[in-house]
């Protein structure tokens, strides 16, 4: 039987509630970050990460407490009461001197769907401590692709004055089998393919170089701010800019990863992607470079990629790509690169550098092979440029 692949995608949706209807979720906001704060307090007090044994200490407390509410809230206020002093811990394994975690003014409430929300689109019914609110909102063109998936759990944040929802739609896609592999490389400037199949390798670099030169100009805006403003003015020209630079970075990536899926989907191959665990870590050059390289968004294209190659049916392999670009893809020899070009010693192979780690790292799953084919090859890839709108 063919295996099948649960996806599970989180979609924004701005919600347009009245007068009324924002009081009444100003209300539920309010409480509900009593709600976490309280089961905080109890969770670092006795040590506790178990869900059963929270709910066991502090349910029947907020549920007397807190008897207007659905109690479903407290249910989602222990899940993500958790989740933050888990997150915690982890962090405080990494870094000794993490502090504990706080909450003040919570802006998410995390929703148990049939129990605490209705969706329908166009409209959202909440139940709240006031009965249920029917709350209007927009239905986006992206969001069209949504409308035969099913709803599955969503969060209410608010941002400032505006409320949105993030809901999360779940669909099974039956699992399509692949003809090849496709490797791909993740650099400063490029994402560099190269497709495997048994009669055929074909190399793509796709330059990406306008997402470094938006994060380049955006870093000597922010540096720029940062010495000349102060207080809240300051706070707000970083909030804006720093949107801006996400907006325009996301644009190139989206457009970069549809042109990757695109290829997946008309060759019918595998992604083969490399473990991204700790990469930062093994980042260690000069502090300019450093800036560099740690701004690249690694997991955002992966992660770009891996939802639009398993919506075709196609799911993505992660392999550990150590020396990808020092080991010659025809006879194996281990070479230092030489700058972008690679130039193996024993076999005289030359190419671009990145274009023979991706095709390394396509060969690192079990059902791809090296292929004899000429040097020449290397030499002409097929060149495409992701620009964002300006």
């Amino acid at each position: 039987m063919p295996s099948i692949l649960l996806l599970r995608e989180t979609c924004k949706f701005r919600v347009k509630p009245d007068a009324k209807q924002v009081i009444i979720l100003e209300e539920l906001f309010n409480s509900y970050t009593e709600m976490v704060k309280e089961c905080l307090k109890r969770v670092i007090s006795l040590g506790i990460s178990s869900r059963k044994r929270l709910h066991e200490v502090i349910y029947k407390e907020l549920r007397v407490k807190y008897s207007a509410y659905p109690s479903h809230y407290i249910y989602t206020a222990i899940t993500q009461t958790l989740a933050i002093f888990k997150s915690y811990r982890r962090l405080y394994r990494k870094k000794k001197s993490v502090s504990l975690p706080r909450v003040e003014n919570l802006n998410s409430i995390l929703l148990d769907d049939t129990h605490l929300f209705w969706f329908n689109w166009g409209r959202l019914k909440l139940a709240t401590h006031r009965g249920n609110v029917v709350l209007p909102f927009d239905v986006h063109v992206h969001s069209k692709k949504f409308r035969d998936w099913q709803v599955k759990g969503s969060r209410l944040v608010r941002k400032g004055s505006d409320f949105f929802l993030h809901a999360t739609f779940k669909k099974a896609v039956e699992e399509r089998k692949s003809e090849g592999v496709v490797g791909i490389d993740i650099n400063e400037k490029s994402i560099d393919l190269a497709v495997v199949r048994p009669d055929k390798v074909r190399f793509i670099k796709i330059d990406v170089s306008e997402a470094k030169y938006i994060r380049d100009r955006y870093f000597k805006k922010r540096r720029r701010i940062q010495r000349k403003t102060s207080g809240q003015k300051k706070a707000e020209l970083l909030a804006k800019y720093s949107g801006r630079e996400k907006r325009r970075v996301n644009e190139v990536l989206q457009k970069a990863s549809r042109f990757i899926a695109n290829v997946i989907a008309e060759e019918n191959v595998t992604p083969v992607m490399e473990v991204l665990t700790n990469i930062r870590e093994r980042i260690r050059c000069n502090r300019s470079l450093n800036r560099r390289l740690h701004s690249l968004p690694f997991r955002r294209i992966q992660f770009c990629v891996s939802y639009k190659s398993m919506e075709q049916g196609l799911k993505p392999e992660h392999v550990k790509a150590n020396n990808t670009s020092r080991t010659c893809p025809i006879c194996g020899e281990f070479n230092k690169p030489n700058g972008h070009v690679f130039k193996c010693k024993k076999c005289r192979f030359y190419a671009d550098r990145h274009l023979v780690a991706a095709w390394n790292i396509a060969m690192k799953l079990p059902m791809c092979r090296p292929l004899p084919l000429a040097a020449k090859v290397f030499n002409e890839p097929q060149v495409i440029e992701v620009r964002g709108k300006g």
